[in-house]
């Protein structure tokens, strides 16, 4: 679809002797420079080679950009290296008319990416409904896309002015499909609510399905091998499967089996070596993030958590989740999601998350909640260990 827009466009723009300089004279420049410059880039060859197939959520991302007339926009959001950015991108990959802006700072907004991508100056009036309204008379009638992923980095305000942004271009002028792709679940709270306008797209971790088909993908831990069999069952259960952490793992596990030599049973020691260590840093770096978020409550001049019961609700819940085999638990009156997004706004504090389209509290991984068990039973034995000792005191 870019080609073809560059077809129509190219012989205007020479005869003009127009370029960027020209893309706020002519609505047709504006497209064709949104399209050449704003374009999508895709995602990796070794990326493409390694990706795991998820059905349902790239069915709901294709239902989305399907649409004749844009309804809603849809916001993408899930945990951090859940694999958000990499499905959106391999679903519009192929697809003309898609316009991708990333917004990491305070200063940046949807409106100042493309203009300064588009090359236009400070002085010169430049609107971007006017923008997207020029993809009209481009070939085909399916609506452009505009993709904006938000890094955690930016502040509430400006998420939520850009979200205003995204839905007066997509769910009120209807000049785009859009798709807004946040940082994390958390994130999702900087939004203004709007369910009218919005459509949540909860993204998570890995299934223990897809788990196996990247360590396939990969060649590691064969599953016709007893013991490398069992460490893939034991990675699932006591740690699960982020696909960014777990992509690091695998390329690691096969490097290692590469450096052992070409004997085979080394090569597979080696591999599983690496996944045990792995295994062993998750469970740790889980029990710190519980342990931090149970017992040193942040009090930052930004948190919501100033009330002395807070500490107890976010005991109770963690409690709760562990009670279900799955570790979730749904919304309660006890602890608001937004007050859970500020208790784990610090880093090493993010040991419970919430899914905003199912309306659940969930632990950010297994080895969060496998170390919720651990913290949990040594806070009881600690407890049963002081009112022993003073049952004996007494005595």
């Amino acid at each position: 679809m870019i080609a073809v827009a560059e077809a129509i466009v190219s012989p205007i723009m020479s005869v003009l002797g127009a370029g960027v300089r020209d893309a706020w004279n002519d609505p047709s420049n504006l497209a064709y420079w949104l399209l050449r410059n704003c374009k999508i880039d895709g995602i990796s060859a070794d990326d493409e080679e390694l990706y795991v197939e998820r059905k349902g959520l790239e069915q709901r991302i294709a239902d989305h950009v399907r649409r004749t007339t844009p309804r809603k926009y849809l916001v993408v959001v899930g945990p951090r290296g859940g694999g958000k950015t990499t499905a959106v991108k391999k679903m519009l990959m192929g697809r003309g008319k898609v316009v991708y802006v990333t917004l990491e700072s305070e200063v940046e907004t949807i409106q100042a990416n493309l203009r300064s991508n588009l090359g236009i100056p400070s002085d010169k009036v430049f609107k971007v409904k006017d923008a997207f309204k020029a993809f009209e008379g481009l070939h085909g009638v399916d609506k452009p896309v505009l993709v904006v992923e938000i890094d955690s980095n930016v502040s509430p305000e400006t998420v939520r002015k850009q979200s205003q942004e995204l839905k007066i271009l997509c769910a009120d002028a209807k000049v785009a499909h859009g798709i807004l792709i946040l940082s994390d679940a958390n994130a999702a709270f900087k939004l203004n609510t709007d369910p009218g306008r919005q459509e949540m797209l909860w993204i998570d971790d890995f299934d223990e399905n897809e788990m196996n088909s990247l360590l396939d993908k990969f060649g590691i831990l064969p599953k016709d091998d007893p013991d490398s069999a069992a460490l893939r069952r034991r990675l699932w259960n006591e740690v699960g499967a982020n696909a960014q952490d777990l992509v690091k793992m695998a390329k690691k596990a096969r490097k290692a089996a590469g450096e052992a030599g070409a004997r085979a049973a080394a090569g597979s020691a080696a591999e599983r070596g690496v996944v045990e260590r792995y295994i062993e840093e998750k469970q740790q770096d889980a029990f710190t993030n519980v342990s931090n978020l149970l017992t040193t409550i942040p009090r930052d001049k930004d948190t919501r958590l100033r009330l002395p019961n807070e500490r107890w609700n976010l005991l109770s819940l963690t409690a709760a989740l562990n009670r279900t085999p799955s570790g979730v638990a749904p919304y309660d009156k006890g602890l608001s999601p937004a007050n859970l997004s500020d208790a784990v706004k610090p880093t090493g504090y993010r040991a419970i998350t919430h899914n905003g389209e199912a309306k659940l509290f969930q632990f950010y991984s297994k080895a969060h909640q496998h170390a919720a068990r651990r913290w949990l039973r040594r806070r009881r034995f600690r407890h049963v260990s002081f009112l022993t000792l003073l049952l004996v005191l007494c005595l």
